[in-house]
């Protein structure tokens, strides 16, 4: 069977006579292309030939296909139409004639030299069965193709061509693959494809804060339900500097030290922002002590915050409080913190109970007797890893904004020392695409230390950096430390079952990332 460019049903092809030319051509022996349909340009005009046959020992034929009956008179084609004869639009012998030079013209202009096959045209008329008269000088028998030449294509090609002559395969490859059928794509590359993905999560992201928060401005006390990636971050901050634009004195609050430290105090004005914990130490003067830390944070501290701000003055409180990553809260805290505002204070919390890792007892929180309002619009994260996301959270609750994006990766590992090999391997294919190492971040369930990057400094020539730093490296956290943040690239490694490896966890870290996922599991983990 020949090989058919484009490879369609001929059914699709409306025109009879170049739907019965292609079955026929279909079946012409292996080594035949055949192109249907090859359009050209000359002379700032677009052309177009039915048919081009080529065979590495007889070179190539362009072929015109005309429907109906046709006929030659004084040097005019005609057609009949109902019963009467009027002169063809085109002229079917100028047509594959001009596509033969063409094509003859571009394989030179294209720097392939001289054309070592023969070159033919010709004329076919499904319709028809014979021949009557005398055929103009530009014609021979042998280059017209009528309703009993389909049944053996072969034999009629062979005597248009005057027989096979030395094959000439690497010219005829290059004449489909250059000329007739050259194939090219769009392409860019990979860290400006995250560019573009970014400009649009931009885009969006500023359009879905400026929705929610105009249609909850009426809401002085709400709750913000939302899986990961749907904004929440960034909706508490925009909630906060508009109240603070009104010269309202704004808290705004949550649980994790880098949180606050490298997102939110960076990039809020007359808002003021802190870790709960910390905010409460040095509002009261208080010093961590070296013991009983656990019992510290988790009552001592809130208990005197609470008693101190519930006979406090109202100066001293707030007219709004918001509360990133509510989830991280216990009922105390929420507690303590209502206790932190103004009698007609406004309250705000954001939250996605799915991200519990701390198992603190914030069920009671969403039972709140307040309104509460669902995110399900993902902003961070691609149409690909949003797919990855839904097999932790229901997909009604978080649907893809950024559509498309590469898969993501998994590599099963069976040691710590075959994890390091691989992560090495993956991380230098990214830079050498023109990744810049600082777009990737390297989150595990545990610390460094205890991590097959262990004493790793340097990951190749790229240096190996905490999130604290502000280098050029690639970016190391684990996946608690970095819970609230994102990164263009995250490589989830040391994934096995453990206490501190949880589902939530595997949650949590992958869905950190916003356009590609790397994920390092151990081989037997059935949770991948």
């Amino acid at each position: 069977m020949a090989r058919l460019i484009p490879d369609i049903n001929p059914d699709t092809i409306k025109n009879y006579g170049e739907r019965a030319f292609y079955e026929a051509a279909k079946k012409l022996p292996d080594e035949y292309t055949v192109m249907y349909s090859y359009a050209y340009k000359q002379d700032e005009s677009v052309w177009e030939i039915d048919f081009v046959i080529t065979h590495p020992a007889l070179g190539f034929a362009t072929v015109e296909v005309k429907n109906g009956y046709v006929s030659y008179h004084q040097g005019q084609w005609l057609e009949d139409y109902q019963g009467t004869y009027r002169p063809l639009h085109k002229n079917p012998v100028e047509q594959a004639k001009r596509a033969m030079h063409n094509i003859l013209r571009k394989y030179g202009e294209k720097g392939f030299g001289y054309f070592p096959l023969k070159v033919r045209y010709a004329v076919a008329f499904p319709e028809s069965t014979s021949i009557s008269g005398d055929l103009p000088a530009d014609l021979t028998e042998n280059s017209i193709f009528l309703f009993a030449d389909l049944d053996n294509l072969e034999l009629k090609l062979l005597g248009l061509f005057d027989g096979k002559d030395r094959r000439h395969d690497r010219e005829e490859r290059i004449l489909v693959d250059k000329i007739l059928a050259p194939s090219f794509k769009v392409s860019t590359r990979l860290d400006h494809q995250i560019e573009m993905f970014k400009s649009k999560a931009t885009k969006v992201l500023a359009e879905e804060q400026e929705r929610i928060l105009r249609e909850t401005e009426l809401d002085k006390r709400k709750i913000f339900l939302g899986a990961a990636g749907t904004g929440k971050t960034f909706l508490a901050m925009e909630k906060a500097q508009r109240l603070s634009n009104e010269g309202k004195k704004v808290f705004l609050t949550c649980y994790n030290r880098n949180l606050a430290r490298y997102v939110l105090s960076e990039r809020l004005r007359g808002v003021i922002v802190g870790n709960f914990h910390d905010y409460l130490e040095e509002f009261l003067g208080l010093h961590t002590p070296l013991d009983n830390l656990q019992q510290y944070y988790d009552e001592e501290l809130p208990n005197q915050a609470f008693d101190y701000f519930s006979n406090g003055s109202s100066e001293e409180k707030f007219d709004a409080i918001v509360v990133d990553e509510g989830q991280d809260f216990k009922e105390a805290w929420v507690t303590v913190l209502e206790s932190m505002l103004k009698d007609d204070g406004e309250f705000y919390i954001f939250a996605d109970p799915d991200q519990n890792l701390f198992n603190t007892d914030s069920a009671n929180t969403w039972k709140m007797e307040i309104s509460k309002h669902r995110l399900t619009r993902n902003l961070r994260n691609t149409e690909a890893i949003n797919d990855w996301i839904t097999r932790f959270v229901p997909r009604e609750y978080l649907q893809p904004i950024l559509h498309g994006g590469l898969p993501v990766s998994y590599f099963p590992w069976k040691d710590e020392a075959e994890e390091k090999r691989l992560i090495e391997r993956e991380i230098g294919r990214l830079v050498s695409q023109g990744i810049s190492p600082k777009r990737i971040t390297i989150l595990s369930p545990h610390r460094k230390e205890k991590s097959s990057l262990a004493n790793v400094d340097r990951i190749k020539e790229w240096t190996l950096e905490d999130i604290s730093e502000r280098g050029t490296g690639l970016k190391f956290s684990t996946i608690r430390s970095f819970k609230g943040l994102e990164a263009d690239i995250v490589f989830l490694i040391g994934i096995k079952e453990s206490q501190v490896c949880t589902k939530q966890d595997v949650y949590v870290g992958g869905s950190r990332a916003r356009y590609l996922l790397y994920i390092f599991y151990h081989h037997d983990w059935s949770v991948i």
